[in-house]
């Protein structure tokens, strides 16, 4: 964020923000009886209770919440969420928050593949070109020799992501014994071979991850 916002997922996005419109759609979703918060220090902590105290007046609360502090890679920060989960919870969505506009429907489809031992991720197929920069030093202003890679069956990986409870775990332990680190989750359940189902959205699901993209947002809020 540059140091132009304090914290992206509760800066203004319309009346709300990144924080609570997640909140909102997994806390509205029936299937999500638990819903594990992580959170990277105490005075972030306490502008999260805060911020989701308030809006829990108008939310008919079913879940049971948990607050986690994360790690220091998004790995770390699963694990911990994981673990905190009862053993009587055996099926796990994870969602980024920094990707507010997920919706219910999405979350409830979601889980249902999931419950029938089925790992799932929220994606989009690649509609641009994709391009290859054979040469890594080159900057890219200084010209380079370039290779198009095909795009069929290249897909943009978003959240949430989910699968069994215990395949996610064994994924995340073999990740941390054999020193892998992994970007998203569904990578942590490619170590053990497990397939995929890419589920498809069909409304805009960006991440907010530069000060620009809350113009986006806003609009999104908006429309």
């Amino acid at each position: 964020m540059k140091g132009e916002v304090e914290d992206k997922v509760l800066h203004p996005i319309g009346k709300s923000n990144a924080f609570l419109l997640s909140c909102d759609a997994f806390l509205q979703s029936a299937p999500i009886e638990h819903l594990v918060i992580l959170y990277k220090d105490a005075a972030q902590l306490e502008k999260l209770q805060i911020a989701l105290k308030e809006k829990l007046y108008s939310l008919s609360l079913k879940s049971k919440i948990h607050w986690v502090k994360g790690g220091q890679e998004r790995q770390d920060s699963v694990w911990a969420g994981l673990s905190e989960l009862p053993d009587e919870i055996t099926y796990v969505l994870i969602h980024d928050c920094a990707r507010p506009f997920i919706k219910s429907e999405t979350i409830c489809e979601a889980a249902d593949l999931i419950a029938q031992d089925q790992a799932v991720c929220v994606a989009r197929p690649l509609k641009d070109t994709l391009r290859l920069r054979t040469d890594p030093s080159a900057h890219p202003m200084q010209p380079s020799p370039t290779q198009t890679i095909n795009r069929e069956n290249h897909w943009l990986m978003e959240t949430p992501q989910g699968g069994p409870k215990k395949w996610l775990i064994d994924g995340l332990r073999r990740a941390r014994e054999s020193q892998i680190s992994i970007t998203d989750d569904i990578a942590a359940l490619e170590l053990n071979g497990h397939p995929v189902i890419m589920l498809e959205p069909n409304y805009p699901n960006p991440k907010i991850t530069t000060p620009d993209d809350f113009s986006y947002a806003t609009f999104l809020s908006q429309s």
